[in-house]
């Protein structure tokens, strides 16, 4: 039986509800119906509906939904239910704050290794993992289970990184630079931008302000 795609659009919305879902679960809720997650979400009852049913609906008519089961299932989907171990490429500013964000954890991602190639950041910790060389990336790669790096480095040394992850047994980037990677199709690659999130919370500003002095 051929697999149905799933729209990326959909895809997207899954975090948001796995998060929103988590933190019902840890108040003690127990059950929700689609309208009561509509208004928490602000997304339609009808759109919920539809995104589930995606993947089979997981409620029942008049019963609404488990949320428990529901965000387990979502977090089967979204492959949560599997650890990745991931390192970071770059212990600069960002990288070291993502190392220190511990809230990976909850979610199934382990920080296991980070690399550098400046010799006065070798061998400092980030949250108990030492800071090892570039030199020793593969072999650290090969020896750890890593499945996922995060690429935490200037633009201008990311590519070539890119190109040496991708002849390991990486899986998945996380790419902070800013610049496109041309890898295999088997590394997925999840590019953030983070000027470009400043840059639509620049013209959301300027729109609310537009529309106030129109008022």
């Amino acid at each position: 039986m051929e697999e149905k795609e799933i729209s990326q659009a959909v895809i997207g919305r899954l975090p948001r509800y796995f998060r929103y879902l988590g933190e019902l679960k840890d108040e003690g809720v127990e059950r929700i119906s689609s309208q009561d997650l509509s208004e928490l979400m602000k997304v339609t009852a009808s759109q919920i509906r539809q995104d589930f049913n995606n993947f089979g609906g997981f409620g029942q008519q008049g019963y609404g939904y488990n949320v428990e089961y529901l965000y387990k299932e979502i977090g089967k989907i979204l492959g949560l239910d599997v650890q990745h171990n991931f390192i970071i490429v770059g212990a600069g500013n960002l990288g070291r704050a993502l190392g220190n964000y511990t809230n990976f954890e909850r979610r199934g991602f382990y920080f296991r290794g980070m690399f550098d190639q400046d010799p006065e950041l070798v061998g400092r910790k980030v949250r108990n993992v030492q800071v090892r060389p570039m030199e020793e990336m593969e072999e650290f790669i090969g020896d750890n289970e890593i499945d996922m790096a995060v690429l935490a480095i200037p633009k201008a040394g990311a590519v070539p990184v890119a190109e040496r992850l991708s002849r390991t047994s990486i899986r998945a980037i996380w790419n902070f630079a800013h610049v496109d990677l041309n890898l295999p199709e088997r590394i997925q690659v999840e590019n953030v931008h983070l000027s470009d999130s400043l840059m639509r919370l620049s013209y959301n500003i300027d729109r609310y302000r537009k529309e106030q002095e129109g008022s």
